[in-house]
Parts: structure tokens; C-alpha cells; sequence
């Protein structure tokens, strides 16, 4: 093995991509993100190899790892040592619950340092934890437990439309829009590889949907915000906001997600830049743009911070948000793996690369913090 450079990062995915990488596979979904970070290693001067829940040897405490050689322009596999840093990508879910959980606790035991905190966010867990948060509560839009049918009729009593949200997963799904129609019917629609928008005759026929849709996953009933339009389709935002190589909170990128027309999300959107976004589209002046990114950077840090209270330091958390027709800014959810395909989509190639130099820069100054740490006790 060649002399490593510290810290050692380990990127803990999925093992269907390690199968693809160690087959030479470049055309698949995330492989862009993946090459990305490999490039991003070699420009932080750090080791950085890839793993999955099938490459870590109990016995021995080694990971195979897959890394990126960049004179043969291959993936290959070797043995590592366990990481100084791990930079937890999983997708998660899935029987290997149990593997993951072992896996988590050596890597503990061994005082691995994690770039993220928390794995993956609870929205009903981060709505009543923020919701507390004078500095923060009042970006939240009203959201209550479902717990039986009797919770969400309540809610509907008071309002025409509600968002259904399952507590965990991203990208769109778990999320389903009830609105009411005259003569008792009501319209539901979701997006689940398609948009999905049908009505039902009864609260009996939209209760059983709704069972069906969630089956034993828990949900939470959210109060609709009025979103911004653009030609008839809502938007949304995501921002990405990372720590630096000095530990600094800075905000990468922050990119307007054009749904598409009645869809409950806007996944599978067009993504700008939101400055270009309100210049652009909406013809706001400069001065209404700067205004607005002061309220939008003073929202993101707020959020960001309160998060980091109630769960420990954050590398990186991607954090999705609206803004309404009376330009009120609400928070909707924050990501803890962001897939980056916005930032992707809305920014050039160096803000793309910056999205995953940082959290290798993060990873040295997290190092070199516990290495003068360590020498000081």
C-alpha cells in the first residue's frame, strides 16, 4: 500500500455503485458526484476511498476499499485501514440496519471522527425541536403528528389543503397533497416516478389512499404555503451550506427549483441560481435582490445553527425552503446527504467542485482539532 495521506476519509455508500465503480461504470446516476469528490481528494491531499456495508472485515477491522487512481484513470480495490474521518453517503434504510449500527459503533470505538453529526433528519423531531427556538420558530409553517384519521380531519376543518409528509426521506418522496373539492369529494396528488393527481368520492375512500399510500411509515400533516409561481408552476429552494477548511459556516450555492405545472414537488425541476432567479424571471431591481439575500443568508445561518444546537456540529446540510406571495420565508426541510443536483443543475463547474472540496477541508481541520487535542491531555 502507498503512504497515506492524512486524515484517511472514508465515503460510505451504497454496494450497488461500488459494483458499478470496480466494473469501470461511468454511466449511471451519481457517478458525476462520485468522480467529483475522488478529484476533490487528490486537490485537499487527502486519502479518500470508497465502501459499503459488504467491505469492512470484522475480524481484521479493514475496509476494502474502492479509491480513484488518477494515472490509470481506474477505480480499484485494496485494503485501508479504518478512516480518520467518515463521510456517511448511504442512502440507508434497508434490511443491513443492523450491519450499518455495528459498523457505526467500531468506527466509534476507534474515535472516528463523523463529518455529519446525525445521518438523517426526523421532520417531525426537527419541527417540535425548532419550533421551541425563538430565533427560528417563526420560519416554521404549522405541522401536527397524524396519528389517526381524526387529526387530519381537524386539520381540514380549518383549511381547504394540507401537505402529508412522511417524517423520514427525501427527494420527493412521501409526500402527498389532500385538498378539498365541493360535495365532500377530495383531490390527492403525489409524485412517485410520476405525478399521480386523482379525486375520490368520500373521507372514507381518501382515508384508504392515504393507508395504502404510507402503509406503517409515520407522517406529519403540514399547513400549505402559498409558493411563489412562475408560469403557473411553483418554486422552491435549496441552499448549500457547507464548513470550510477553517471550520467556517458558508453558504455554496443557493438554487430556485421550478416544479413542474401542479406538481406537489418540485423534483425533476429546473434549477437557477436565485438571484439570476429574481432578476431574470420575476424583474426584480438589484436593490429588492440584495434586500431579500440579506433575509434569505440571515434565514439559512439561523436555521443551520439552530440544527447544530439540538444535534451536534454539521459538515454540510442542504436546506430546502419557500418563499410566499408576500415574500415570507419558510422553512420546509434540511437534508443531510444532498445529492447536490440543483447545485448541479443551477451553478458552473467550480461552485460544483467547491460543493465537495469542502467537506475534505472540513475533514483536516477536524483532524488537525483532535491531533492538537489529543497532545494536549
Amino acid at each position: 500500500m502507498m503512504p497515506l495521506n492524512r486524515p484517511v476519509v472514508g465515503v460510505f455508500i451504497d454496494h450497488s455503485v461500488i459494483l458499478r465503480l470496480n466494473k469501470q461504470k461511468t454511466n449511471f446516476r451519481s457517478y458525476q458526484r462520485i468522480l467529483e469528490m475522488a478529484k476533490a481528494s487528490v486537490e485537499a491531499e487527502v486519502t479518500l476511498y470508497y465502501f459499503s456495508i459488504k467491505n469492512f472485515d470484522f475480524k481484521q477491522n479493514l475496509i476494502l476499499g474502492t479509491s480513484f487512481d488518477v494515472e490509470t484513470n481506474q477505480w480499484k480495490q485494496e485494503y485501508f485501514p479504518l478512516p480518520d474521518i467518515l463521510y456517511n453517503r448511504r442512502a440507508g434504510g434497508g434490511a443491513s440496519k443492523f450491519i450499518v449500527e455495528h459498523i457505526e459503533d467500531i468506527l466509534d470505538q476507534h474515535k472516528v471522527i463523523k463529518i455529519n453529526t446525525h445521518s438523517y433528519f426526523n421532520k417531525w423531531e426537527v419541527y417540535q425541536e425548532l419550533s421551541q427556538m425563538a430565533e427560528v420558530s417563526q420560519y416554521l409553517p404549522y405541522s401536527v403528528m397524524y396519528q389517526d384519521e381524526s387529526d387530519l380531519k381537524d386539520f381540514l376543518k380549518l383549511r381547504n389543503e394540507a401537505y402529508l409528509k412522511g417524517v423520514r426521506g427525501g427527494r420527493g418522496r412521501w409526500i402527498y397533497r389532500v385538498r378539498k373539492r365541493p360535495e365532500g369529494k377530495f383531490e390527492y396528488s403525489y409524485f412517485v416516478n410520476q405525478m399521480v393527481r386523482e379525486q375520490v368520492d368520500s373521507w372514507e375512500e381518501l382515508i384508504n389512499k392515504i393507508r395504502k399510500f404510507y402503509k406503517s411509515r409515520n407522517f406529519i400533516i403540514q399547513k400549505t404555503i402559498n409558493l411563489i409561481q412562475f408560469n403557473g408552476s411553483k418554486v422552491d429552494f435549496r441552499a448549500e451550506l457547507q464548513r470550510n477548511g477553517e471550520g467556517v459556516l458558508t453558504i455554496v450555492g443557493v438554487c430556485a427549483r421550478i416544479g413542474k405545472s401542479n406538481s406537489p414537488i418540485t423534483i425533476h425541476s429546473s434549477a437557477y441560481p436565485i438571484e439570476e432567479f429574481f432578476k431574470e424571471f420575476l424583474y426584480f431591481s438589484d436593490e429588492d435582490v440584495t434586500k431579500l439575500m440579506e433575509r434569505v443568508h440571515q434565514f439559512l445561518y439561523s436555521i443551520y445553527e439552530s440544527l447544530e444546537k439540538v444535534y451536534g456540529k454539521f459538515g454540510e446540510i442542504g436546506i430546502d425552503f419557500g418563499i410566499d406571495e408576500e415574500g415570507e420565508i419558510w422553512f420546509i426541510e434540511p437534508n443531510s446527504k444532498s445529492a447536490k443536483v440543483s447545485l448541479m443543475k443551477a451553478y458552473d463547474q467550480e461552485t460544483f467542485h467547491q460543493a465537495f472540496l469542502n467537506p475534505l477541508l472540513y475533514s483536516k481541520y477536524l483532524y488537525r482539532k483532535k491531533r492538537t487535542s489529543d497532545d494536549q491531555e
